[in-house]
C-alpha cells in the first residue's frame, strides 16, 4: 500500500496555536444607508477560510485567511505560518444589515472579498505585495513583507462604488452566494429569497451593478402556483434554496441551487433558464417525504464540476457527491452525477470537501463537537476517521498539596505559558469581580493581569473576613473556595471561546482549519501511535496500512496493533490520578521500576478500599495479551517505533548544530508557525511517554518482577526518562526575557574562553506581545531550535525550501522529528543543552541536569560541566567545584567541551585533525587539554571570587601533573596568589617555597613582601626562613625601601629589626644610616631632622656592637659630596683623572667618629629648627656657623655638644653665654627663664632665681669644657665681664687663680679694674710669701730651697703706674697703690734676702762639692 493511502486513512489530531499576542483588530464600520433588518432575521454564526493557492513564494507559503460571520459583523484574519504578519485582523460591521455569504478569491497581486449581507453586496480589494513578481531581483524590505493585506485598509472601504444596495421587495433573504469570474471583471452574487432567486452582477471596473431574477419560463403565476400547492398539500417552502454555488466551465457561469425539497438544480447565468437538475432523494433507499430533515441541507463546491451535498432525511443523513458532465445525448447538455456516502448520526455543523476528502464538524445532544474525515480515494478506505480535539484544560490536573498556598498553585496553573488566553483570564476577571470596569487586555502584560487576578481574589477573601477572626485551616478553605470559583470562570470562557463554528480545507497546504470563536486550530496527521492511542477506530483496518512500515509482514503489523489494543486499555483504566503520581515521582528522580512496582501493587492489590483495577479488568488484559502470539517481536517492533535516534548513525558534526542565523520567513518561522509547531512537539511526546508508561506496565504485570531485567524493559525505561524530559522541556514555564546578570554572565563565560561565540539565546524576530513567560520549548524554537531543525532538514534530504512545494503534513512532522532529535537527552546533538545553557535560567539548567543525572550517560560531562558553571553563578561555588572536578575527564571526548574549552588554544586544531585521521589522542595530549581545561575554569572562578575554590581547583589540576612537568610552576603560582590574596600568608610562604621555578619563586616571594607590607604584618614577614631565599628577600625588601617616599616608608625600620634579628648588627647600622641619609637629601616633613637623627643614634649604638676591627660602614656619594669629590680628583693640569679612579671613589668610609660628628650635627640642626624657621637654609652651614646660631638661640649646652665632635672654638659660645648670665643679672625685666629651660640643666641644683640659675649653667659649663691646664674659656668669660664692666662672680676668680692668676691680673688691668687688680696683686704677692699659697697657680712659696718664682713685674708695675695716677684724683685708688707698693716692696726685700742666702747657700755647697772631689 503506497505511503499517500496510509496517510488518506490516518487519522488528524487537533493543534491550537497558544500563547499568542492578543489580536489587533482594525475596526471598520461601513454605512450603506439601508434600513436596520437585524431583529426581522435570525442568523447563525458561520465561519469559512481560503488558503493562498502559490506555494513557491515564502510570502504566500503556508499562508490562509479565515472568517468568522455573526449578525452585522464579519471578522477576518489572516494567518502566516511563515511570516509574523502585521494589522493582521480586520472587523467589518455592517450597519444594521446581517452578513449571508463571505468568498475569498486570489489574483495574481491581490485578493478579492465578496459580501453578501441582507441589504447589500460588497467587492473589496486587498492588494497583495509579492517580492520579485514582476521579474526584479529586488527584495522587499522585512517590514513590508510582513504586512498583511489588512494593513492599509482605510476609509476607502465605504466608497459607493463597492457595494450594491439590493431591493429584495418586501421580503428578507435566506440563503446567498457570490463568485469573482475567472478574468476577475466581474463579480456574480446570487441571492435566494422565499420564493425567488436574484441574481446581482457588479462590473469590478466601474461597479455598476445590474440584477436579474432567475426562474423557469413555464412557472404559473404566482396565485396559482400558491393554489396548487394548497391543493396538493406542497407547501411553498419546499420550493426555497437551502444552499447555493457558481459554478464556471468552459467559460459559461452556472448556479447551482439545492432547494429544501432536496432537488438539485443547475442554471444557466446567460439564459438564466434550468440545464439539468436532480431529486437528491430518489434512489437513496431511505424512504421518507422527499423533503429536507431535521438538518440543513447544505452544499459545498469541490471544483468547478464537483460538487458535495449533505442532505438530511428524517432518520438519518447523507453527503452526495455530484458531477456535472456533459451529457452523451445532447452535445450542449449537462448531467449531474451523483455519488453517496453515507454520514454518521450526529448534527453537522459545518463541513468542507475536496477530490479526496469529506470534512465535517459535527455535535451532539450534550454540546460536544466532533470531527470527522473520509477517504473518497478507494472503496475499501477506512470510513469517517475522527480527529482528536484538544479537550479543555482538566481542573483534576491541579493539585493542592499539603501546606501550598492555594494562590501559588492556581496561579501556577492558570497562569502557565498557553493555558488560558489572555483574553479568558480578563473576562473572567471581570465575570468575578462583577463590574463592568474593562480594560485594554493589549495593553496588560500577563505579569500585570496575575497581579490584578491576585488582588481581586484576596480582596473577596478579606471582605469574608473582615468580621470574623478565622484559623489557619479555615482561611485557606476559604481562599482554595474563591480561587476555585475564578478557575470556574477562566473555564467557562475558556470553552465558551474555544466553541467551534466551522472549518475550512485549506488545500494548498494540505490541512484543515477548525474556526473557533475566538481563535483557531489546524488539524495535522497522527502518527501511527497518536491514532492508535487517541482514537482507536478501525484497528484492523489500520494494520493493513501499517503494514508497508513493518516489513510488509502483515502479521507483524497485526501484533503491533493487537499490542497498542491493549496498551490503549491500559491507559483508559489507569485513573488521572495516578499518572499524575507517576510523574511526580520521575520528576523526584525515583527510580522507574520502583515506580512502577508500587503503581502494579496499587493497580491489583490496591490498599483498604480493595484493589483499584477489578480482577476482570486485569483478567482481560492477561487474555488479550496471551492472544498476541508474537509478543516480543510486537514489543521490540513499538519499542523501535518509539526509539528517536539511530544508534547506527555516524557521529554527529558538532558544527552542524551550531551557529544558524535567522530568515525572514522561514518555514513555520511565525508566531504562529511556532506555536503549532511547539504543540506537536509537546502532543507527540505526551503521547509516546503514555505509550512507554503503559506498555512499562505491561511489561511488569506479564513478566512479573523477576523479568524487568531483560533487555526490551530496559530499553522502554531509558525511554520513559527520555520522553518524560521531552515532556518537561515541552510544559516548563520560562520567562521571555533576559534573566538578571545574563549579560554579566555571557561576559565572565567569554572572558574565560569558555563560551564564546554564542548566537544569543534571545534572538527572537517575533514582537513582545506580553507574554513575559513562554515554555521552554517554544523560546528555543524561537530563538535557535527551529532553524537548526531546517539546517538539518536542508543538509539531510537536500530540499529548498524556498522552490519544493512540502505541504504541511511533510514539513510538520519531517520538522517535529529533527526537533525530537536535538531535545532528545541521548541525542549526539548539542543544539538542546547549548543553547539552555546560553540562556543563564539557572534554576531550570539545574532541573534539566537533575532528571537526567540518574539514568543518561551521554552527554554527561557537558551537563555536569554546565550544572557547575550555573551553580558558580548562583553562589554555590563549593558545589561547582567539584563538578568541574569531575568534568575534566571529558573535555576531550565530549564535543561540547572539546568546542568551547580548546577552541581558541593551540591544542584545538592539532587534536582535531587526528580524530579527523581516526587517530587516538595520547595521553600528553589528554593532560595538556586538561590542563587548558583548568586554567579556563580557574579564569572563571576568579571573576566569581572565589578564590578558596580557585586554590582546590588548582591543586587537582597538579595532582595529574608529573614533578617536572612544565606546567606545574604555573599552577603552584596560581595556588600562592589566591593564599595571598586571601590572606593565606603562611600558606602562601609554603606555596612559593615549593614552586619549581626560580624565577616565578623570585615573583611570589616579591608579590609576597609587597602584600605584606600592605597590609602591615610585618611580624610574620620577620618569623619567615627564607631558606634559600634570603639573599633576594633582602634584595627585594632593599628595592622596596629605595623605591619608596622616605616620608612614609617603614621598611628600613623592617630591615634593621630583621638584621638585628639575625645577628647581622654592621648591616643593621648600614640601612639606619641610608635612611638618615635620605631623610637629609629627600624629606621635607616636619620630622625629619628628629628622625634622621634618632636613625643616626641607631646606626652609632649599633656599630658599637660590631667587632671593633668591622666598626665602618660605607656611604655612598651624595649631592655637594660628589661635586667636592670631582673636584678633587682633577689632576694639576685641570685634566680629570680616569675613569677607574672616580669609581672607586664613589663610596665613602664612616667611621664612629665621623657617623657621631654626623649625628651631632643633626642634633644642632634639630634643635635650631625649634626656633627657626627657615632651618633648611642652615642645614648646610659649618658646625662653627651653626654654633653661632645656636648661641643666638640661647642653646649653649647643644651649641657646646656640636662642639665635641668638631675642633671649633667654642668661645664665642661662652661669650655670648656670659652676656646672658650679665643681661639676666642686670635687666630685671628679661626672663631668663626663656632661654635656660632649653638647654640641658638636669645636673644643675636648683635656684629660685633665673639669674643665679644662669650664672650656675656658666659655672658648671665652664668647669665641664675647659681643658686642663687651659683658660682659654676663662679668659673669654672673664674678659666679656669686664668687657660689658659687669661683676666677675667669686667662684670664677677662684678658678682662674688656681689656672692663671697672673693672666688674670692681667685682665683685670688691660680692663681698668684697678681696685681689683690691686687686691688681687696683694693677694697673689701674699701667697708667694707663703700666706695662702693653696689659692693660686703656685706650686711652691718663696724660700731658700725652692725655685724662683715668676713675678708679674710689668703688670705689677702698670698697675702700680695706674694706681699712681688715679690717687691723684681717688684716695681708694690711692690707698691700693700704697698698700701694693707695700706688698711689692716687701716682696722685693723677701726675694732679696732670700737670694743672698741661696747665694751664699750655693757657696757653701760648691766648696762642699770641691772638697769631696778633692777627697776622692
Amino acid at each position: 500500500m503506497p505511503t499517500s493511502k496510509l496517510h488518506a486513512n490516518m487519522s488528524y489530531r487537533e493543534v491550537i496555536p497558544k500563547n499568542l499576542s492578543p489580536a489587533e483588530w482594525i475596526e471598520v464600520k461601513i454605512n450603506t444607508g439601508t434600513q436596520s433588518t437585524l431583529q426581522d432575521l435570525k442568523t447563525f454564526e458561520t465561519s469559512g477560510g481560503y488558503c493562498y493557492k502559490s506555494r513557491t513564494n515564502v510570502q504566500t507559503r503556508n499562508r490562509f485567511i479565515y472568517w468568522r460571520a455573526y449578525q452585522d459583523v464579519l471578522e477576518l484574519a489572516e494567518v502566516s505560518l511563515d511570516i509574523s504578519l502585521q494589522r493582521n485582523h480586520l472587523r467589518l460591521r455592517f450597519t444594521d444589515s446581517a452578513v449571508l455569504n463571505v468568498s475569498l478569491t486570489e489574483q495574481t497581486n491581490s485578493i478579492t472579498l465578496l459580501v453578501v449581507t441582507v441589504s447589500s453586496v460588497h467587492r473589496y480589494v486587498f492588494p497583495l505585495n509579492i517580492a520579485g513578481q514582476d521579474g526584479s531581483s529586488t527584495t522587499f524590505p522585512e517590514d513590508l513583507l510582513s504586512q498583511s493585506i489588512f494593513y492599509d485598509v482605510s476609509d476607502k472601504i465605504n466608497d459607493p462604488s463597492t457595494f450594491y444596495v439590493t431591493d429584495g421587495f418586501g421580503t428578507m433573504p435566506n440563503v446567498a452566494v457570490s463568485y469573482l469570474s475567472q478574468n476577475s471583471q466581474s463579480a456574480y452574487f446570487a441571492v435566494a429569497y422565499q420564493s425567488k432567486l436574484l441574481l446581482h452582477i457588479m462590473n469590478c471596473v466601474t461597479g455598476h451593478t445590474v440584477t436579474h431574477e432567475v426562474k423557469e419560463p413555464h412557472l404559473m403565476p404566482r396565485f396559482l402556483s400558491n393554489l396548487k400547492g394548497a391543493l396538493t398539500g406542497r407547501s411553498e417552502t419546499l420550493e426555497a434554496a437551502t444552499s447555493m454555488a457558481f459554478s464556471e466551465i468552459e467559460g459559461d457561469l452556472f448556479i447551482l441551487v439545492l432547494y429544501r425539497s432536496n432537488e438539485l438544480r443547475l442554471w444557466s447565468v446567460d439564459s438564466l433558464q434550468t440545464v439539468a437538475s436532480i431529486n437528491c432523494s430518489a434512489g437513496s433507499g431511505h424512504g421518507g417525504s422527499g423533503a429536507q430533515g431535521p438538518q440543513n441541507n447544505q452544499l459545498r463546491k469541490i471544483s468547478d464540476q464537483n460538487f458535495c451535498l449533505f442532505i438530511s432525511h428524517d432518520n438519518l443523513a447523507e453527503f452526495i457527491c455530484v458531477s456535472i458532465k456533459p451529457d452523451a445525448d445532447e452535445a450542449s447538455g449537462l448531467n449531474l452525477v451523483q455519488n453517496s456516502v453515507a454520514a454518521p448520526q450526529m448534527n453537522l455543523v459545518d463541513f468542507d470537501a475536496t477530490s479526496t476528502h469529506i470534512w465535517a464538524l459535527w455535535s451532539n445532544a450534550e454540546g460536544d463537537f466532533h470531527v470527522s474525515a473520509i477517504y473518497l480515494g478507494s472503496n475499501n478506505s477506512i470510513k469517517w476517521v475522527s480527529a482528536a480535539l484538544e479537550p479543555p484544560p482538566d481542573r483534576y490536573c491541579l493539585t493542592m498539596e499539603q501546606g501550598v498556598d492555594p494562590r501559588e498553585s492556581y496561579c501556577s496553573y492558570i497562569f502557565h505559558p498557553g493555558r488560558f488566553d489572555r483574553n479568558v483570564i480578563a473576562k473572567a476577571l471581570y465575570m468575578f469581580r462583577r463590574v463592568n470596569l474593562q480594560f485594554d487586555v493589549k495593553q496588560l502584560s500577563m505579569s500585570v493581569l496575575k497581579e490584578q487576578v491576585c488582588q481581586a481574589v484576596e480582596d473577596e477573601i478579606q471582605n469574608e473576613l473582615k468580621d470574623f477572626v478565622v484559623t489557619d485551616e479555615e482561611y485557606l478553605e476559604i481562599s482554595t473556595r474563591l480561587w476555585d470559583r475564578f478557575y470556574s470562570c477562566c473555564e467557562q470562557y475558556h470553552i465558551k471561546f474555544s466553541e467551534p463554528t466551522g472549518l475550512a480545507v485549506l488545500g494548498g497546504m494540505d490541512a484543515v482549519c477548525l474556526v473557533r470563536r475566538q481563535s483557531f486550530a489546524l488539524l495535522r496527521p497522527c502518527e501511527v501511535l497518536e491514532h492508535l492511542l487517541l482514537i482507536g477506530e478501525h484497528n484492523d483496518e489500520v494494520a493493513t496500512y501499517v503494514a508497508p512500515l513493518f516489513r510488509n509482514d502483515p502479521e507483524m503489523a497485526k501484533g503491533f496493533v493487537d499490542l497498542m489494543n491493549v496498551v490503549t486499555l491500559l491507559d483508559k483504566l489507569i485513573s488521572e490520578d495516578i499518572k499524575m503520581d507517576l510523574d511526580k515521582q520521575l520528576y523526584q528522580r525515583e527510580s522507574p521500576m520502583d515506580v512502577i512496582a508500587k503503581l502494579v501493587a496499587r493497580i491489583t492489590v490496591g490498599d483498604d478500599n480493595g484493589p483499584m483495577l477489578p480482577s476482570s479488568c486485569l483478567k482481560q488484559i492477561h487474555q488479550e495479551v496471551q492472544q498476541i502470539p508474537n509478543l516480543k517481536p510486537a514489543i521490540e517492533m513499538l519499542l523501535d517505533v518509539l526509539c528517536m535516534i539511530d544508534p547506527d548513525a555516524p557521529p554527529h558534526d558538532y558544527s552542524l548544530s551550531t551557529r544558524f542565523l535567522q530568515p525572514s520567513g522561514a518555514l513555520l518561522g511565525s508566531e504562529y508557525g511556532l506555536s503549532i509547531l511547539s504543540e506537536t512537539v509537546k502532543q507527540m511526546a505526551t503521547i509516546r511517554f503514555s505509550v512507554c508508561r503503559n506498555l512499562l506496565i505491561l511489561q511488569y504485570l506479564v513478566y512479573g518482577q523477576k523479568g524487568m531485567d531483560s533487555e526490551n524493559v530496559l530499553t522502554n525505561i531509558n525511554y520513559l526518562n527520555s520522553y518524560y524530559t521531552l515532556v518537561w522541556i515541552a510544559e516548563t514555564p520560562i520567562s521571555s526575557s533576559t534573566p538578571p546578570g545574563f549579560e554579566a554572565s555571557m561576559q565572565r563565560l567569554s572572558r574565560a574562553q569558555l563560551f564564546s561565540g554564542y548566537t544569543r539565546p534571545y534572538s527572537s524576530h517575533l514582537r513582545n506581545n506580553g507574554n513575559d513567560q513562554t515554555t521552554l520549548l517554544s523560546l528555543f524554537l524561537q530563538s535557535k531550535g527551529l532553524f537548526s531543525a531546517l539546517s538539518m532538514l536542508l543538509k539531510t534530504d537536500s530540499v529548498q525550501l524556498e522552490s519544493e512545494q512540502l505541504n504541511l503534513r511533510q514539513s510538520l512532522l519531517e520538522l517535529v522529528g529533527y526537533i525530537n532529535k536535538m531535545l532528545w537527552p541521548e541525542s549526539p546533538i548539542y543544539v538542546f543543552p547549548e543553547w539552555l545553557f546560553g540562556t543563564c535560567h539557572h534554576i531550570i539548567v539545574q532541573d534539566y541536569v537533575r532528571i537526567l543525572s540518574s539514568w543518561c550517560s551521554v552527554k554527561s560531562h557537558a551537563r555536569c560541566f554546565m550544572l557547575a558553571a550555573s551553580l558558580l553563578d548562583c553562589g554555590e561555588a563549593h558545589k561547582a567545584v567539584h563538578l568541574f572536578h569531575e568534568t575534566a575527564t571529558g573535555v576531550v571526548d565530549d564535543d561540547f567541551l572539546f568546542e568551547h574549552v580548546l577552541k581558541n588554544t593551540p591544542l584545538y586544531c592539532k587534536l582535531q585533525e587526528s580524530v579527523n585521521r581516526g587517530e587516538t589522542i595520547s595521553a600528553e595530549d589528554r593532560k595538556l587539554a586538561i590542563v587548558h581545561y583548568y586554567l579556563k575554569v580557574i579564569q572563571l572562578f576568579e571573576q566569581h571570587s572565589a578564590l578558596d575554590y580557585v586554590i582546590q581547583l588548582a591543586e587537582m589540576a597538579m595532582s595529574v601533573l608529573q614533578q617536572d612537568d612544565p606546567q606545574l610552576p604555573m599552577f603552584q603560582s596560581i595556588v600562592f596568589n589566591n593564599h595571598l590574596q586571601l590572606g593565606h600568608y603562611e600558606e602562601a610562604y609554603c606555596a612559593l617555597v615549593y614552586n619549581a621555578d626560580t624565577s616565578r619563586r623570585k615573583d611570589c616571594l616579591r608579590q609576597l613582601v609587597i602584600t605584606l607590607f600592605q597590609s602591615k604584618c610585618l611580624s610574620l614577614l620577620m618569623q619567615f626562613p627564607y631558606i634559600g631565599l634570603q639573599d633576594e628577600f633582602e634584595s627585594i625588601v632593599e628595592s622596596r625601601a629605595r623605591s619608596m617616599s622616605i616620608d612614609q616608608n617603614e621598611v628600613y625600620n623592617f630591615l634593621y629589626a630583621f638584621h638585628t634579628n639575625k645577628g647581622n648588627m654592621r648591616k643593621a647600622a648600614t640601612v639606619m644610616y641610608e635612611q638618615a641619609m635620605r631623610f637629609q637629601v629627600e624629606s621635607d616633613a616636619p620630622n625629619a631632622l628628629e628622625k634622621r637623627c634618632s636613625s643616626l643614634l641607631i646606626c652609632l649604638n649599633s656599630l658599637h656592637l660590631v667587632d671593633s676591627r668591622y666598626r665602618w660602614i660605607a656611604k655612598p656619594k651624595i649631592g655637594d659630596e660628589r661635586v667636592a669629590s670631582s673636584m678633587d680628583q682633577n689632576n694639576d693640569d685641570g685634566e680629570p683623572k680616569d675613569d677607574d679612579d672616580k669609581n672607586r671613589q664613589e663610596v665613602i668610609v664612616l667611621e664612629l667618629a665621623d657617623i657621631r660628628r654626623e649625628l651631632v650635627h643633626a642634633e644642632a640642626v634639630h634643635e635650631l629648627s625649634h626656633y627657626c624657621k627657615d632651618v633648611a637654609a642652615y642645614e648646610r652651614s659649618s658646625p662653627e656657623e651653626l654654633s653661632y646660631l645656636l648661641a643666638r638661640c640661647g642653646l649653649y649646652t647643644a651649641a657646646l655638644k656640636l662642639s665635641r665632635g668638631h675642633s671649633f672654638s667654642v668661645l664665642h659660645i661662652f661669650e655670648s653665654l656670659t652676656a646672658a648670665c650679665n643681661a639676666a643679672t642686670e635687666d630685671k625685666d628679661v626672663d631668663a627663664w626663656n632661654w635656660l629651660q632649653n638647654n640641658d640643666m638636669a645636673d644643675l641644683p636648683h635656684r629660685s632665681n633665673a639669674a643665679d640659675m644662669a650664672w650656675t649653667l656658666l659655672q658648671k659649663l665652664v668647669e665641664d669644657n675647659e681643658a686642663k691646664d687651659s683658660t682659654l674659656i676663662r679668659k673669654s668669660v672673664v674678659q666679656r665681664l669686664l668687657v660689658l664692666n659687669a661683676f666677675v662672680p667669686q667662684w670664677l676668680i677662684n678658678s682662674y687663680k688656681l689656672s692663671h692668676s697672673r693672666e688674670l691680673l692681667q685682665l683685670f688691668v688691660k680692663h681698668n679694674r684697678l681696685l681689683e687688680a690691686a687686691d688681687l696683686g696683694c693677694e697673689m704677692i701674699a701667697g708667694m710669701l707663703g700666706a695662702g699659697s693653696e689659692y693660686f697657680d703656685f706650686k711652691h712659696s718663696v724660700n731658700v730651697t725652692n725655685p724662683q718664682l715668676c713675678f708679674p713685674i710689668n703688670t705689677i708695675d702698670l698697675l702700680l703706674y695706674a694706681l699712681k695716677i688715679n690717687g691723684k684724683e681717688d684716695i681708694e685708688y690711692e690707698m691700693a697703690h700704697v698698700k701694693l707698693e707695700e706688698e711689692v716692696n716687701r716682696y722685693i726685700e723677701t726675694i732679696k734676702r732670700t737670694t743672698e742666702d741661696k747665694i751664699s747657700m750655693a757657696i757653701l755647697q760648691n766648696r762642699e762639692e770641691r772638697q769631696q772631689q778633692l777627697l776622692h
